[in-house]
């Protein structure tokens, strides 16, 4: 999935330049600048550091609808989460939860950064798919937005890079656990030790970071050994 950041309205020139920067460190190259109320100047260049491409390639339009209009998803952030279930429009995700639902999808995906003063309004939350809040103290939980930006763009890289990286499917893992529940119940053990045992294999292979290969490996190992111990029975 493709990556726009759009900075709705923002106030401080040094920020564009930070999140300009954060974007270059993350391989992150499209961004959007929405009716913004500072001027992009030399402090805003300064920030940018190696990312100055970036924000001297960036798009100024005049209206949130604009920058969201040939997105395929759009993703607002938020330091505020709902307090109640039914407040359906605020009910947000953590940056690592959005990275794992949009890594495998196709298309554009906005992230949409509201103004540092004021954040979001209602209308702009109701035009998102994704509200987005990093968990952060109950007693200071606003960050600063070049802060927040570089965490959500963490995520995104990390999952993207381990999709590259050969790792382990979730369905290829669960292949992997049935095996081994299969293993483990025709190994006559007692079954709280059974239990333990699967247990603490679903522990070690959720921490892991076993690859596709060693995955496929022990499979295949683990559904041998259960069939030779059937035929031992």
């Amino acid at each position: 999935m493709l990556i726009r950041v759009i900075l709705l309205e923002p106030e401080k020139s040094g920020n564009i330049g930070s999140v300009a920067r954060s974007m270059r460190n993350f391989d992150l190259g499209d961004l959007w600048i929405v009716n913004p109320k500072t001027r992009i100047n030399g402090e805003a260049r300064a920030f940018a550091m190696r990312g100055l491409p970036i924000l001297e390639s960036a798009k100024i339009v005049t209206s949130f609808d604009q920058a969201i209009k040939d997105v395929d998803a759009v993703a607002g952030t938020s330091s505020v989460a709902a307090r109640s279930s039914s407040n359906l429009s605020r009910v947000a995700i953590t940056p690592k939860q959005l990275a794992e639902r949009t890594s495998a999808s196709k298309g554009t995906l906005g992230i949409v950064f509201g103004r540092e003063s004021s954040g979001l309004n209602n209308q702009e939350v109701e035009a998102c798919d994704f509200m987005v809040t990093i968990p952060a103290s109950r007693e200071y939980n606003v960050l600063n937005i070049a802060v927040a930006a570089s965490i959500l763009f963490y995520e995104l890289f990390h999952r993207k890079a381990a999709n590259q990286s050969g790792r382990a499917s979730q369905p290829a893992k669960k292949r992997l656990l049935l095996q081994f529940d299969h293993l483990a119940a025709v190994s006559d053990l007692q079954p709280h030790k059974r239990r333990l045992a699967q247990r603490a294999f679903r522990n070690v292979i959720s921490r892991s970071f076993i690859s596709s290969r060693e995955a496929s490996l022990l499979v295949g190992i683990f559904r041998k050994a259960s069939a030779k111990l059937g035929k031992l029975k």
